[in-house]
């Protein structure tokens, strides 16, 4: 156990996101000092707190839509890292009015904040993330086959409400190239025991303002449909888009007849957000569109760290 409450934690986190707010307005010019903090981190901050050499305490800070929250221990999903002596927790507790009213005092604790940080690499080893039961990769040339299977299959272009005719070659290879770091970032499903490509997933819609975007999922494989393998999938890359880039809010839309994969969504997370009656037509048909969002508080507080 700790030896500092998180309520106390979550006060000095609160109180450092104010006076960094007010302290880089009066200087913009500093931030270029912290620029490779600030591109290795998701907004997310691993916080021990030392006391006559000895950690007296470590948390993860996860910032987001609903500000901070605190959880105890070290996330290893989170990049930037600061080692804080429980005298400057001390300090800025007890003099934020202090150093609101004047930011040019905050100076002092530079020195500290260079040599206490530690940044890991922001993006995972080998272009994939791991899960429980499936890796998500980047799409390599081997993958072409499954793809146009997968992509000109009627009954899963239904599901996903496609109406276009099927997809050839090029466009697939396209696809294929758009990994970690694109818009959209097209991903595949490998099952971990069996290494063998199930389906896609895709995070796109990329919006930096709003810090968003939106998700999208197929499972092409239906051998692995009701066994877990999408839910794992889903959770494993709303992991990455909440822990490790500065994403608050994924949304995805689908249809009225797809109630196996509201179901899914339920359980990782997302929740019904609206309904937009007769707003599609596939195949001949008008359905109503549902609309799912999740957002990375609450997404923390029902699945933590798992």
């Amino acid at each position: 156990m700790s030896a500092l409450r998180s309520n106390y934690i979550k006060t000095f986190a609160d109180d450092i996101s104010h006076l960094y707010y007010v302290f880089f307005k009066r200087y913009p010019v500093f931030k270029l000092f912290i620029s490779k903090i600030l591109f290795h981190s998701s907004g997310n901050f691993g916080l021990s707190i030392i006391e006559d050499n000895k950690i007296i305490g470590n948390y993860t800070i996860y910032t987001t839509n609903e500000g901070n929250i605190v959880k105890e221990g070290l996330d290893s999903k989170v990049s930037v890292r600061f080692k804080v002596q429980k005298s400057i927790f001390d300090d800025v507790l007890a003099n934020k009015s202090l150093y609101a009213s004047k930011p040019y005092k905050l100076l002092k604790f530079v020195p500290s904040l260079f040599s206490s940080v530690k940044i890991t690499k922001k993006y995972p080893e080998g272009d994939y993330l791991k899960g429980n039961k499936v890796i998500l990769r980047q799409g390599c040339e081997k993958d072409l086959f499954y793809l146009h299977n997968w992509y000109n299959d009627e009954e899963l272009n239904k599901l996903a409400g496609w109406t276009e005719g099927k997809l050839g070659t090029t466009q697939l290879r396209m696809n294929l190239l758009k990994g970690f770091g694109y818009d959209p970032m097209n991903l595949i499903i490998e099952t971990i025991d069996e290494g063998k490509p199930i389906g896609t997933i895709q995070l796109y819609d990329f919006n930096e303002m709003d810090q968003s975007c939106k998700l999208g999922i197929r499972i092409g494989d239906r051998d692995y449909w009701g066994k877990g393998y999408g839910k794992d999938a889903i959770k494993t890359l709303l992991r990455y888009a909440f822990y490790e880039l500065d994403i608050f809010r994924v949304s995805l839309k689908l249809y009225e007849y797809n109630e196996r994969a509201s179901k899914c969504y339920l359980k990782c997370g997302f929740k019904y957000e609206g309904r937009t009656r007769k707003s599609a037509f596939i195949d001949g048909t008008f359905y109503d569109e549902i609309l799912m969002g999740a957002l990375k508080s609450e997404f923390i507080r029902e699945f933590g760290k798992d």
